[in-house]
Protein backbone atom coordinates (compact mmCIF):
# COMPACT_ATOMS: atom_id res chain seq x y z
CA UNK A 1 0.00 0.00 0.00
CA UNK A 2 2.97 2.29 0.97
CA UNK A 3 4.41 1.83 -2.54
CA UNK A 4 1.38 2.50 -4.36
CA UNK A 5 0.97 5.88 -2.12
CA UNK A 6 4.45 6.73 -2.88
CA UNK A 7 3.94 5.57 -6.83
CA UNK A 8 0.81 7.67 -6.38
CA UNK A 9 2.74 10.72 -5.61
CA UNK A 10 5.13 10.44 -8.08
CA UNK A 11 2.94 10.18 -11.00
CA UNK A 12 0.43 13.04 -9.45
CA UNK A 13 3.76 15.31 -9.51
CA UNK A 14 4.61 14.04 -13.09
CA UNK A 15 0.79 15.04 -14.17
CA UNK A 16 1.67 18.69 -12.82
CA UNK A 17 4.76 19.21 -14.93
CA UNK A 18 2.42 18.14 -17.79
CA UNK A 19 -0.02 20.62 -17.28
CA UNK A 20 2.59 23.61 -16.70
CA UNK A 21 4.28 22.98 -20.03
CA UNK A 22 0.65 22.36 -22.28
CA UNK A 23 -1.02 25.09 -23.99
CA UNK A 24 -3.96 26.22 -25.44
CA UNK A 25 -4.68 27.52 -29.22
CA UNK A 26 -7.78 29.70 -29.51
CA UNK A 27 -8.40 30.16 -33.21
CA UNK A 28 -9.69 33.38 -34.44
CA UNK A 29 -11.43 34.71 -37.22
CA UNK A 30 -14.79 36.65 -38.68
CA UNK A 31 -17.47 34.89 -40.25
CA UNK A 32 -21.25 36.34 -39.93
CA UNK A 33 -24.53 35.50 -37.92
CA UNK A 34 -26.17 31.53 -38.61
CA UNK A 35 -23.03 30.93 -40.72
CA UNK A 36 -20.63 28.22 -39.77
CA UNK A 37 -17.91 29.21 -37.29
CA UNK A 38 -14.75 27.62 -39.72
CA UNK A 39 -13.52 26.34 -36.88
CA UNK A 40 -12.62 30.05 -34.75
CA UNK A 41 -13.78 29.59 -31.20
CA UNK A 42 -14.67 33.35 -30.74
CA UNK A 43 -18.38 34.14 -31.74
CA UNK A 44 -20.13 35.30 -35.12
CA UNK A 45 -19.88 38.92 -35.71
CA UNK A 46 -22.25 40.67 -34.34
CA UNK A 47 -23.12 44.56 -35.83
CA UNK A 48 -23.49 47.19 -32.63
CA UNK A 49 -26.46 48.56 -33.91
CA UNK A 50 -30.41 47.15 -34.79
CA UNK A 51 -30.85 44.64 -35.84
CA UNK A 52 -27.21 42.78 -34.79
CA UNK A 53 -27.21 40.24 -37.82
CA UNK A 54 -23.79 40.11 -40.07
CA UNK A 55 -23.40 38.90 -43.51
CA UNK A 56 -20.98 36.92 -45.88
CA UNK A 57 -19.37 39.27 -48.52
CA UNK A 58 -18.23 38.65 -51.99
CA UNK A 59 -14.40 40.22 -51.76
CA UNK A 60 -14.68 40.11 -55.86
CA UNK A 61 -11.53 41.17 -57.46
CA UNK A 62 -11.46 44.69 -55.37
CA UNK A 63 -10.55 43.61 -52.15
CA UNK A 64 -8.44 40.85 -51.30
CA UNK A 65 -9.20 37.60 -50.27
CA UNK A 66 -10.88 36.38 -47.10
CA UNK A 67 -8.15 34.63 -44.62
CA UNK A 68 -7.46 30.97 -44.75
CA UNK A 69 -10.61 30.47 -41.44
CA UNK A 70 -12.52 33.68 -42.46
CA UNK A 71 -15.05 35.69 -44.72
CA UNK A 72 -15.90 39.15 -45.39
CA UNK A 73 -18.64 40.02 -43.42
CA UNK A 74 -21.09 43.23 -43.03
CA UNK A 75 -24.50 44.40 -41.85
CA UNK A 76 -25.91 44.77 -45.10
CA UNK A 77 -25.53 41.60 -47.56
CA UNK A 78 -25.28 44.08 -50.32
CA UNK A 79 -21.77 45.72 -49.85
CA UNK A 80 -19.20 44.01 -50.75
CA UNK A 81 -18.07 44.96 -54.59
CA UNK A 82 -19.66 42.93 -56.32
CA UNK A 83 -22.92 43.62 -54.66
CA UNK A 84 -24.49 46.55 -55.96
CA UNK A 85 -26.51 48.16 -53.04
CA UNK A 86 -24.25 51.05 -52.14
CA UNK A 87 -23.49 51.55 -47.83
CA UNK A 88 -23.97 54.65 -46.65
CA UNK A 89 -21.58 57.07 -45.56
CA UNK A 90 -20.51 56.72 -41.64
CA UNK A 91 -19.33 55.04 -38.49
CA UNK A 92 -19.90 51.22 -38.07
CA UNK A 93 -18.95 48.74 -35.51
CA UNK A 94 -18.58 44.96 -34.92
CA UNK A 95 -17.65 42.65 -32.22
CA UNK A 96 -17.01 39.69 -31.13
CA UNK A 97 -16.04 37.38 -27.93
CA UNK A 98 -14.06 34.25 -26.71
CA UNK A 99 -13.14 32.98 -23.61
CA UNK A 100 -9.82 31.98 -21.82
CA UNK A 101 -9.20 29.35 -19.46
CA UNK A 102 -8.73 30.76 -15.62
CA UNK A 103 -5.18 30.64 -14.87
CA UNK A 104 -4.02 30.92 -18.05
CA UNK A 105 -1.32 33.94 -19.44
CA UNK A 106 -1.90 34.48 -23.17
CA UNK A 107 -0.62 36.34 -26.07
CA UNK A 108 -2.02 36.79 -29.40
CA UNK A 109 -2.16 38.08 -33.16
CA UNK A 110 -5.00 38.91 -35.60
CA UNK A 111 -4.76 39.85 -39.21
CA UNK A 112 -7.28 42.92 -40.45
CA UNK A 113 -8.86 44.16 -43.90
CA UNK A 114 -11.41 46.42 -43.93
CA UNK A 115 -13.13 48.73 -45.98
CA UNK A 116 -12.34 51.64 -45.71
CA UNK A 117 -10.69 51.47 -42.44
CA UNK A 118 -10.99 50.49 -38.82
CA UNK A 119 -10.03 50.83 -35.45
CA UNK A 120 -9.61 48.42 -33.09
CA UNK A 121 -10.05 47.54 -29.60
CA UNK A 122 -9.21 44.94 -27.40
CA UNK A 123 -11.37 44.32 -23.58
CA UNK A 124 -11.29 48.72 -23.88
CA UNK A 125 -7.98 48.73 -25.14
CA UNK A 126 -6.55 50.44 -28.71
CA UNK A 127 -4.99 48.47 -30.71
CA UNK A 128 -5.71 50.37 -33.89
CA UNK A 129 -6.41 54.48 -34.54
CA UNK A 130 -8.45 55.27 -36.87
CA UNK A 131 -7.05 55.55 -40.20
CA UNK A 132 -7.44 58.49 -42.87
CA UNK A 133 -10.17 57.87 -45.20
CA UNK A 134 -9.47 57.47 -49.16
CA UNK A 135 -11.20 56.82 -51.90
CA UNK A 136 -13.12 53.24 -52.54
CA UNK A 137 -10.52 52.09 -54.79
CA UNK A 138 -7.25 52.24 -52.54
CA UNK A 139 -9.75 51.71 -49.50
CA UNK A 140 -8.42 53.46 -46.62
CA UNK A 141 -4.86 55.66 -46.55
CA UNK A 142 -4.19 54.71 -43.46
CA UNK A 143 -4.53 50.94 -41.87
CA UNK A 144 -6.55 48.81 -42.14
CA UNK A 145 -7.40 48.59 -45.54
CA UNK A 146 -8.67 46.55 -48.37
CA UNK A 147 -5.67 45.02 -49.58
CA UNK A 148 -3.38 44.43 -47.49
CA UNK A 149 -3.64 42.85 -44.41
CA UNK A 150 -2.18 44.59 -41.71
CA UNK A 151 -0.85 42.84 -38.36
CA UNK A 152 -2.39 43.49 -34.99
CA UNK A 153 -0.82 42.11 -31.73
CA UNK A 154 -2.84 40.71 -28.62
CA UNK A 155 -0.91 41.85 -25.68
CA UNK A 156 -0.32 39.49 -22.86
CA UNK A 157 -1.86 42.32 -20.46
CA UNK A 158 -4.77 43.18 -21.97
CA UNK A 159 -6.01 39.64 -21.80
CA UNK A 160 -9.11 38.64 -19.37
CA UNK A 161 -9.59 35.20 -17.48
CA UNK A 162 -13.17 34.83 -19.31
CA UNK A 163 -14.80 36.61 -21.46
CA UNK A 164 -12.88 38.46 -24.35
CA UNK A 165 -14.09 41.22 -26.44
CA UNK A 166 -13.10 42.57 -29.78
CA UNK A 167 -14.51 45.54 -31.84
CA UNK A 168 -13.74 47.01 -35.03
CA UNK A 169 -15.32 50.58 -35.33
CA UNK A 170 -15.39 50.98 -39.14
CA UNK A 171 -15.35 54.12 -41.24
CA UNK A 172 -17.08 54.33 -44.08
CA UNK A 173 -17.27 56.95 -47.02
CA UNK A 174 -19.21 56.21 -50.33
CA UNK A 175 -19.41 52.81 -50.88
CA UNK A 176 -18.28 49.19 -50.46
CA UNK A 177 -17.70 48.41 -46.75
CA UNK A 178 -16.93 45.28 -44.98
CA UNK A 179 -14.54 43.54 -42.30
CA UNK A 180 -12.34 40.63 -42.41
CA UNK A 181 -10.34 39.09 -39.62
CA UNK A 182 -8.03 36.23 -39.10
CA UNK A 183 -5.58 34.90 -36.44
CA UNK A 184 -5.15 32.94 -32.97
CA UNK A 185 -4.56 33.25 -29.19
CA UNK A 186 -2.21 30.73 -27.29
CA UNK A 187 -1.83 30.37 -23.79
CA UNK A 188 -0.04 28.60 -21.28
CA UNK A 189 -2.65 26.74 -19.08
CA UNK A 190 -1.99 26.06 -15.67
CA UNK A 191 0.53 28.96 -15.53
CA UNK A 192 0.07 32.64 -14.36
CA UNK A 193 2.93 33.02 -16.80
CA UNK A 194 3.73 32.16 -20.10
CA UNK A 195 6.96 31.02 -18.66
CA UNK A 196 7.59 29.33 -15.42
CA UNK A 197 10.06 30.70 -13.10
CA UNK A 198 13.42 29.55 -12.79
CA UNK A 199 12.83 28.47 -9.26
CA UNK A 200 9.67 26.91 -9.62
CA UNK A 201 11.35 24.46 -11.91
CA UNK A 202 13.90 23.85 -9.82
CA UNK A 203 11.82 23.28 -6.75
CA UNK A 204 9.74 20.83 -8.66
CA UNK A 205 12.55 19.14 -10.70
CA UNK A 206 14.33 18.67 -6.96
CA UNK A 207 11.11 17.16 -5.92
CA UNK A 208 10.52 14.79 -8.24
CA UNK A 209 14.26 13.47 -8.39
CA UNK A 210 13.66 12.84 -4.55
CA UNK A 211 10.81 11.14 -4.96
CA UNK A 212 11.68 9.27 -7.52
CA UNK A 213 15.24 8.02 -5.68
CA UNK A 214 12.57 7.19 -2.08
CA UNK A 215 10.56 4.79 -4.52
CA UNK A 216 13.52 3.15 -6.26
CA UNK A 217 15.44 2.67 -2.63
CA UNK A 218 12.11 1.01 -1.24
CA UNK A 219 11.27 -1.07 -4.10
CA UNK A 220 14.82 -2.32 -3.55
CA UNK A 221 14.45 -3.51 0.11
CA UNK A 222 10.96 -4.85 -0.31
Amino acid sequence: MKLFKQGSVFGAALLISTVLASAETIQLGSYQTGGPNLGNNNTAVAFVGSPTTTYALDPGVLWAAAGPNSVWVSNNPGSGPGGGVVQAAGNYSYTTTFNTLTGSAYTGFIWVLADDTTAITFNGHTLQGVGALGSDVHCGDGAPNCRTPTLINLPSAFFLTGLNTLQFDLEQTIASSGLDFYGSANGEVGSTSSVPETGTLFLLGTGLIGSAGTLMRRMRKA
